[in-house]
């Protein structure tokens, strides 16, 4: 070693200068040829294997639109108490190209004594004796008929959902239909210690099961739903008495409807 310093001492300086311009390419080369070959390899096992893109859950109105086109406006409860009409609304579920297992979510308060109820439903070409219609509120620009094309769904099996967290005592006692509780888990995620409610006004929580997307049309990709609402007829035959006459103009509940994805 004392040799070799000896004689690049004994170098001009323009040579000692090729001297290190030679050792610092070498030494570059040394290790950029293993940083490259971990590029390389990177990328082969990045074109072999790309990454699984996460797949997508989204609420929609009915032909898989846009859910501002979903409204529960203009319901008539008073023709649903005299009459025992029903209103129905079409809503869909995206569940992407990995088909991803969800939860339907429903959340209402109680003040109007109204009975909700989700169906499985299916696209169809026509109207039927099962069937329900949907036209778009804000029909798609290229829709070929003026005012947006009106589609039908024929309903299917009901979903069955489970009441989160419904009081447990007798329903007589809240003028004939089933309220939420004013305490426990549900209650405390949604108010303050210092928040009074009225007992109407707190949500009811319901929830499907696990649903898997069972769709198989040309939107295959979506899952269809209907919403039913009518007058609660079994609450009217209990303990009803109590409950002043239906009003277009004065009752109000608020509902809720959204996908989670199911985990468990």
């Amino acid at each position: 070693m004392k040799k070799i310093l000896g004689k690049f001492k004994n170098l001009k300086t323009a040579q000692r200068v090729e001297v290190i311009i030679a050792l610092t390419l070498s030494l570059v080369i040394v290790i950029g040829f293993p940083v490259y070959a971990w590029f390389a390899n990177a990328y082969n096992l990045e074109t072999m294997a790309k990454v699984k893109e996460l797949g997508q859950l989204d609420l929609r109105a009915g032909h898989a639109q846009p859910l501002l086109n979903f409204t529960l406006d203009n319901i008539d409860i008073e023709d649903m108490e005299d009459n025992g009409t029903a209103e129905y609304r079409v809503f869909s579920v995206r569940t992407g190209s990995y088909s991803i297992a969800y939860r339907i979510q429903l959340a209402h308060t109680t003040n109007i004594p109204l009975k909700y109820t989700i169906y499985k439903a299916t696209e169809v070409n026509a109207e039927g004796a099962n069937t329900v219609s949907y036209k778009p509120l804000y029909p798609d620009p290229d829709d070929p008929v003026e005012g947006g094309t009106t589609y039908y769904y024929e309903i299917g099996d009901e979903v069955d959902l489970a009441e989160m967290n419904a009081v447990s005592s007798s329903a007589t006692e809240y003028y004939g239909r089933t309220i939420a509780e004013s305490s426990g888990t549900y209650y405390d995620l949604t108010y303050d210690e210092d928040d009074d409610p009225e007992m109407y006004a707190v949500p009811l929580y319901l929830r499907s099961d696990k649903i898997s997307t069972y769709n198989g049309d040309t939107k295959g990709d979506y899952d269809y739903y209907v919403l039913k609402i009518e007058w609660d007829q079994e609450a009217a035959a209990t303990n009803f008495t109590k409950w002043n006459r239906a009003e277009n103009n004065k009752e109000t509940d608020i509902i809720y409807i959204s996908v989670a994805m199911a985990l468990d």
